[in-house]
């Protein structure tokens, strides 16, 4: 008996890789385990599986955050370009629309149409040259014993102008429908709107009108000047400026007369007492630009 147990030992041995100890079995495993948790060095058992796919669930390195790719703002500035184009298109055409509005205000106040003063002075003009304007509307100021400030009647103007003319003027009830639209009848605005009908050029109408009104100082330059833009002789671009608000829209003004000289005479450098030359420049400037 104790050699056939020899022999199942030898062949227990035999059986085992070389190299390894055999594995125990049966009581002798048994005894080994109670041996090892005695001395608490049992084997811990692997955790279930679902424990484990949530330790590793919870134990997982946590996502990388996406990296920024440099270009998050392009939509922003986009909507900020576009907003600020669309409001550059309203700004302008409300700075365009004030301006518009007063040019027309202007154009409405104008005794004669464009039309009207062209065929006016068309009509006349070889008749009525600077130079014969000049000697009628001095001898027509000396007979009503008239300074240009004077007010007179406009029946008795008209009355004594007609002694010193050869013919009578052409389309003379524009001449009476401006006169009448225009007051109060000073000497001086009668004699400005006889100068509709004149001929010659600008610079050759305004050095007349310097002579016969006598514009040597400022106040009379600057009287002159208004009496122009009354009887529609400046353009209503001219007469229109920035106003002091410029958001968020510009604003546009009235220039008065003095504010037209005042600007003609610092383009063209023409200091008082003024000649007839000197009126000529100042009138026809850019800022005033007389036709």
């Amino acid at each position: 008996m104790a050699a056939v147990s020899a022999r199942g030992a030898l062949r227990g041995l035999a059986a085992a890789p070389r190299g390894l100890a055999p594995r125990p079995r049966g009581a002798a495993a048994a005894f080994i385990v109670r041996r090892g948790a005695s001395m608490g060095l049992a084997a811990a058992r692997p955790p279930p599986a679902s424990q484990r796919c949530a330790r590793s669930l919870s134990t997982a390195a946590p996502e990388a955050a996406k990296e920024d790719d440099g270009y998050a703002w392009v939509p922003y500035a986009v909507l900020a370009a576009i907003g600020g184009l669309g409001f550059w298109f309203w700004r302008a055409s409300t700075a365009h629309g004030n301006r518009s509005a007063l040019i027309d205000l202007i154009e409405d106040e104008q005794p004669l149409s464009g039309d009207e003063r062209d065929l006016l002075r068309d009509a006349n003009a070889t008749f009525l040259q600077p130079e014969r304007l000049e000697n009628v509307a001095r001898s027509t100021l000396s007979s009503l014993r008239a300074d240009a400030r004077t007010e007179v009647d406009y029946v008795d103007f008209c009355r004594v102008c007609d002694r010193y003319l050869d013919r009578q003027l052409e389309h003379g009830h524009l001449v009476d429908r401006c006169a009448l639209q225009v007051k109060p009848h000073e000497a001086g605005l009668l004699v400005v709107v006889l100068s509709l009908c004149a001929g010659g050029d600008a610079v050759e109408r305004a050095a007349a009108l310097g002579r016969i009104l006598e514009c040597e100082d400022r106040d009379r330059l600057d009287a002159l000047v208004g009496w122009l833009v009354a009887t529609g002789q400046i353009r209503p671009s001219k007469q229109v400026a920035e106003g002091s608000s410029s958001f968020p829209a510009q604003t546009y003004e009235r220039r008065d007369a003095h504010g037209l000289v005042e600007e003609a005479l610092a383009e063209t450098g023409v200091v008082g007492p003024f000649a007839a030359a000197d009126v000529a420049a100042v009138l026809t400037a850019k800022a005033i630009d007389y036709h």
